[in-house]
């Protein structure tokens, strides 16, 4: 962010929603804060990227979603995973925050895949470009929920993170039925194969009853639909029965030449697994 008035400090940016410290400010003169506790400031030597910042109020900016991809790829708190994460967050239709289920749908995502690549464009050169590039060339348009974000993260991902490499991959993707359209959660467009997420708000009779009519329209579409509910996703024997079955529906071979494989998909699911759980349960 850009304080011009460090007396705000204190009160300003936790009224705006800021609440955890060290706060990381981007400053004109950094040597003028060095007396300020919780305060990490950064001069950026390059131009800002145009519409790269957000007009908070008169005194107060702060980074574009465009931008934020880049500003959390210049440091090393954020690994490849968190990034690619945060990028289909801004690239989808969820909102992490405080509410009780931990996330807000939106109407319309805050950002694009392709408008982010353009901001990192104008800062070719810069620290972190490329951590953002190599996140972003990972993350898909379109997510509805962190789970729709980690079921494609785990089918789609490259195999030397964990992953299995599939694609081409469409979220949210729109089929015309016979009576009128309808959205398929992680859709492999090339093959005709739709995954659906199923968490266990779910399993009552008459979700399920509505569930399965709506997956019988998406059949008589020519789409072929999987459900995938939370225990396939955190227990081992169930998600190799996955992995078996998406491969199986795809017309592809399993073949995983690499013996190091099944480390890297085990560091991936940990990784992903605190999510997993905090939001598997929701639909």
């Amino acid at each position: 962010m850009i304080i011009e008035t460090p007396p705000w400090l204190e009160d300003e940016l936790p009224r705006l929603g800021v609440t955890t410290k060290p706060y990381h400010l981007m400053v004109g003169n950094p040597s003028a804060w060095h007396h300020c506790e919780g305060v990490v400031c950064h001069k950026r030597s390059a131009p800002q990227p145009p519409r790269s910042l957000v007009a908070i109020n008169d005194d107060i900016r702060t980074s574009s979603p465009e931008l934020l991809l880049y500003d959390l790829a210049s440091y090393t708190d954020f690994d490849l995973i968190d990034l690619v994460l945060v990028g289909y967050e801004l690239c989808g239709t969820y909102v992490l925050d405080q509410s009780w289920d931990g996330m807000t749908n939106t109407d319309a995502p805050m950002t694009s895949a392709a408008k982010i690549n353009r901001c990192l464009c104008r800062l070719v050169g810069m620290p972190g470009v490329a951590r953002a590039r190599a996140a972003l060339s990972l993350v898909h348009d379109g997510s509805n929920s962190p789970m729709e974000t980690i079921l494609c993260m785990l089918f789609t991902l490259p195999r030397k993170l964990g992953g299995y490499g599939l694609g081409p991959v469409s979220l949210n993707h729109k089929m015309a039925t016979a009576t009128g359209p309808r959205w398929v959660d992680v859709a492999f467009t090339a093959a005709a194969l739709g995954l659906e997420y199923k968490g266990a708000q779910a399993h009552s009779i008459e979700r399920t009853k509505r569930d399965d009519r709506r997956q019988n329209k998406l059949v008589g579409s020519g789409m072929t639909i999987i459900n995938v509910w939370y225990e396939d996703l955190v227990t081992p024997h169930l998600f190799e029965q996955l992995v078996a079955d998406i491969f199986h529906a795809m017309g592809k071979r399993l073949r995983i030449r690499s013996a190091s494989f099944s480390v890297r998909r085990a560091l991936l699911m940990q990784k992903l697994m605190p999510a997993i759980t905090r939001f598997g349960s929701l639909v």
